[in-house]
């Protein structure tokens, strides 16, 4: 191919519109270079630096490349000789010619800074006309007319007495609107703010159309399957892509020491980003609710849908973190009248109670006083309001859950996202890479990229082996866990130390729990790492396959990382220690043993407090570990990435950064520097960030709902985690990061089912916590049989028996004569001391074996009907609940009918215009107007339907007051008309 020697110049159109063509000597694709001056001028001023150099048409998106020494070089001789090596330029040059072939307006602007050239976008009303109609975009046609619903009691007492409220001087009072999707065709008839076509669609909305364009835009002559921004911007061609932040955003100290200078500039340009910082970003807010039709304005419905899921999860956190804080101060205060921890911390009554030794050899005996402090801990966390706070946080997940769906039924028609449809989704950039098989689509009839499917079956099942292999290796990282504790508490009842000994379990659980926390954020990390390779080595065809494939992965990897050491701690520890004896004796009556150690055993109180201990330094700690990596992870990469830009490596490149140096040294403020470039130097936003999000929060409402249970103050730490969550996320997309690019979203996606699995489960973790690692139920039977209505005794009843005499351990001199000692569980004693022990004469069945006593069957017969008592009740419960609460408010459904009656009546005044030959310019007014050219086609069979629809959902008041509004109307219509 000869070398491209071109010589750029600009050339308007016929009609002078400003539509900048490109013209080369011989044909071949160029680039303009020299408007890149004037719009960098034109940004100097604060009102320009959303706009292109007329200061008309508005910046869309921003395409951003970094300049090598010879295009440097080449500016500056204002020469353009193109290598055919050159394929990054050769790329951008058909990018950017397709992209004005399609409408697209682009303008070049070079960096101040550094040397990055910029490529900024307009689209036209035209190209976003097409792109509304293609993407089935709804727009206003009507404000709503149905006005103000009733409110019912529960909800008006609360809206009176919440202090969340946004304040009334930043309340924006937007007015509401029927919406239909948009036409070409009906243009006119939608409602155009001041008649501006440039005001018609938000900022929002036209970065995810020139987006959608962008990704669609071939950029190879030669191949028609390579294209769009994301394979440019994975090769390097472009360095950033991003649609534009609206204007500065000032904080009140930036205020207050422009006024204590007495700037003249004290004034804040209210615009949407200003707006959000003030109201949402903003610290001081955390109290506050979010603003969320404004967020949904300028991030888009997907971002706008996260913050409406996390303020509403937030909200109701308050109800629970409030009832499981009554629940802890409940067992706090009852510890003075607790008979059981009471008898168990008397040193002459059942604290003198000779314990067995905790492991061989090393440990002695001790007495039952000395887990005191175990005990009132224990008594705190594992006391009658447990049950009813499980039963609570049962029901609390459904009513989340279902409450969730009528929030989002009102978001979604807020939003126009309730019959939202995905458009057809674009292959993978990747995809095409990396796939050589051809296929022709059946739909589009079109060859493109294909994988076998045994070529996929190979790989998914590869990367199924990979991921079993990970969870394997967590469980292995969750038995050397159990190994810690065994050792430790065997060295730890070893020690001299008096403090070590008493308070051992104690010890052992809370490093055991800090090193657990390392653990899985360290292998957290890692396997998203593993997820991410395995789901690219998949090849998933499109991006949902992919998000899908990378959730599934990921959500298993955190599952069992996070709460598989819970689990153990919950439903296995103590379980299998079984009695005191040397290793032989165990291994004569196969007795598990770890590496020769007894497996850890619980206290006497039971394994209640180290399952709190474990839930509270996993969830607490890794929340509040998260939230300080979010607020100084962003921070030094921003640093990071100014001073990469600020101070550049090579000598032609350090020049051109001293010269554009001096030149702003000479100037007043930084703030001369234009919006893109500004925004160049934020952090890129990641393609996953909101996944991230969502992963967070699922795994904090599993730790608030599994094992609530056990730590009653699990809501509220989760509750203030995320009124700091809340503002991080918003100052990160605010202030930190660039704008991320606006997309639509209908719902929670795959996390949503997710969410719902998680609370069902919750109902079975919670009944097994409560009847098998709490004492709850053994004492509720000894109150009802034993103990005939009082706790008296209960712990020596829950001890058993063993022959002290057999045991070869070291024996502090006190318990020189300790022929018998006791430990927790339900077993038989041996047939040697019923003789010798005078309390043991009356007793019957003994076994040398220590086997299982009667009582034992009893009291797990009573766990598991209380388990499926509990179960049963609880999924009964929510099932009413669910059934009760309809998915979808009732004014939210008048509106819906009325929404839909507006549209299609809209439609038939167009194809009745259409059909007498009426023209656009006859006079029609929008059909927001009550004038002649208002819906005047009232079908009867269409009032039928909307009378019984309404009628079934409850509003038949209300729909009795529109339609004598509508009657009203009709009597203005002229006569005679059809």
């Amino acid at each position: 191919m000869e070398s491209m020697e071109m010589k750029l110049r600009y050339a308007d159109d016929a009609e002078g519109d400003g539509d900048q063509r490109l013209l080369s000597k011989n044909g071949e694709i160029t680039i303009p270079m020299e408007e890149g001056r004037q719009t960098r001028n034109c940004a100097r001023r604060s009102d320009q630096k959303c706009f292109f150099a007329d200061g008309v048409r508005r910046i869309d998106y921003v395409l951003a490349y970094e300049l090598d020494d010879d295009e440097i070089s080449m500016d500056e001789s204002e020469s353009q000789e193109v290598k055919p090596e050159d394929k990054k330029h050769s790329r951008r040059s058909y990018f950017q010619t397709m992209l004005e072939i399609q409408g697209m307006q682009l303008e070049i602007a070079d960096a101040e800074l550094s040397n990055t050239r910029f490529v900024l976008v307009h689209a036209p009303w035209e190209v976003l006309a097409k792109q509304a109609e293609y993407l089935r975009i709804k727009m206003p046609i009507r404000e709503n007319d149905i006005g103000n619903y009733e409110k019912g009691c529960v909800e008006s007492i609360l809206q009176s007495i919440n202090t969340f409220k946004i304040e009334e001087k930043y309340k924006i009072e937007e007015p509401d609107y029927f919406t239909a999707l948009f036409s070409v065709e009906r243009a006119d008839q939608f409602i155009m703010p001041d008649g501006d076509h440039e005001k018609f669609f938000s900022t929002a909305q036209r970065g995810r159309m020139v987006h959608d364009l962008l990704i669609r835009t071939i950029f190879d002559p030669h191949r028609k399957d390579r294209f769009g921004i994301g394979r440019l911007l994975a090769n390097g061609t472009y360095t950033a892509a991003y649609p534009l932040h609206e204007g500065d955003v000032i904080s009140n100290t930036e205020r207050k020491k422009r006024v204590k200078k007495r700037s003249k500039d004290t004034n804040v340009d209210e615009n949407d980003r200003q707006l959000l910082y003030d109201t949402w970003a903003r610290a001081a807010r955390f109290y506050k609710y979010q603003p969320k039709s404004l967020i949904k304005k300028y991030f888009g419905a997907r971002i706008g849908l996260y913050f409406a899921w996390l303020g509403y999860y937030t909200k109701v956190l308050f109800p629970a973190a409030v009832v499981g804080f009554l629940s802890f101060i409940y067992g706090t205060l009852s510890l003075s009248t607790d008979t059981i921890s009471s008898e168990l911390c008397n040193a002459t009554g059942a604290g003198s109670i000779i314990m067995c030794p905790n492991c061989d050899k090393l440990c002695t005996f001790w007495q039952l006083f000395d887990s005191c402090t175990h005990a009132k801990l224990t008594h705190m966390f594992d006391n009658v309001s447990t049950m009813l706070f499980a039963i609570f946080m049962s029901v609390w997940a459904t009513l989340f859950l279902e409450g969730w769906k009528r929030y989002h039924a009102e978001i979604a028609w807020e939003w126009d996202l309730m019959d939202y449809e995905v458009e057809e989704e674009t292959i993978r950039p990747e995809f095409q890479l990396r796939v050589s098989g051809k296929c022709v689509n059946p739909v589009t009839q079109e060859e493109e990229p294909y994988l076998p499917f045994y070529q996929k079956a190979t790989r998914h099942f590869i990367s199924g082996v990979t991921v079993v292999f990970g969870l394997l290796l967590v469980l292995a990282f969750v038995f050397g866990a159990i190994v810690y504790r065994v050792i430790v508490l065997y060295v730890l009842h070893a020690s001299d130390d008096e403090f070590a000994k008493t308070n051992a379990p104690i010890l052992t659980g809370v490093t055991a729990a800090i090193i657990n926390l390392v653990v899985i954020l360290i292998l957290s990390a890692g396997y998203r790492w593993i997820a991410r390779v395995l789901t690219n080595w998949e090849c998933p065809r499109t991006q949902t396959e992919w998000d899908n494939g990378y959730t599934l992965k990921v959500f298993l990897f955190e599952f069992v990382n996070c709460y598989s050491s819970l689990f153990y701690i919950a439903f296995i520890k103590g379980k299998f220690s079984g009695v005191p004896g040397s290793e032989e004796e165990d291994r004569e009556q196969g007795r598990y043993r770890i590496f020769g150690y007894r497996p850890e055993s619980c206290a006497p109180a039971g394994c209640m407090v180290e399952l709190v201990i474990e839930l509270a330094v996993i969830s607490v700690g890794r929340q509040f570990f998260e939230s300080f990596l979010e607020i100084i992870v962003p921070v030094l990469c921003n640093v990071f990435r100014n001073v990469k830009h600020h101070f550049p490596g090579t000598a032609k490149m350090r020049e051109r950064w001293r010269a554009a140096h001096a030149r702003r040294s000479r100037r007043e403020t930084d703030r001369t520097i234009s919006r893109w470039e500004q925004d160049y130097y934020l952090n890129t936003v990641v393609d996953h960030f909101l996944f991230d999000e969502y992963l967070e929060m699922v795994l904090q409402f599993g730790f608030v709902t599994l094992f609530v249970a056990a730590f009653p103050l699990a809501p509220l730490f989760a509750l203030l985690s995320n009124l700091i969550e809340i503002r991080l996320d918003a100052y990160k997309l605010l202030v930190v990061n660039q704008r991320p690019m606006p997309a639509r979203a209908e719902n929670l996606g795959a996390w949503a089912p997710i969410l719902d699995g998680i609370s069902k489960l919750a109902v079975l973790t919670n009944a097994c916590i409560i009847a098998f690692t709490s004492e709850f139920v053994p004492k509720v039977l000894y109150f009802l049989t034993t103990g005939n209505g009082s706790y008296e005794n209960y712990i020596n009843n829950s001890l058993s028996y063993y022959n002290a005499s057999k045991l070869d351990v070291e024996r502090d001199p006190k318990f020189d004569n300790v022929t018998v000692c006791r430990f927790r569980d339900y077993r038989k004693p041996s047939c040697s001391l019923r003789a010798e022990l005078a309390e043991l004469s009356g007793v019957v069945d003994c076994d040398d074996q220590y086997g299982f006593s009667l009582e034992w069957w009893h009291i797990f017969a009573a766990r598991v009907v209380f388990v499926l008592v509990f179960e049963h009740l609880v999924f009964l419960i929510k099932g009413f609940v669910a059934y009760m609460i309809p998915d979808i408010p009732t004014h939210i459904f008048i509106k819906m009918q009325r929404e839909q009656y507006v549209a299609r009546q809209a439609r038939r005044e167009y194809e009745l215009r259409q059909k007498s030959g009426q023209s656009d310019h006859d006079g029609a007014q929008p059909a927001s107007d009550h004038g002649a050219s208002e819906v005047n086609v009232k079908s009867t069979q269409n009032r039928a339907d909307a009378d019984m629809a309404l009628a079934a959902a409850g509003a038949k008041q209300k729909y009795a007051a529109f339609r004598g509004r509508e009657q009203e109307f009709n009597q203005r219509l002229p006569t005679g008309q059809p």
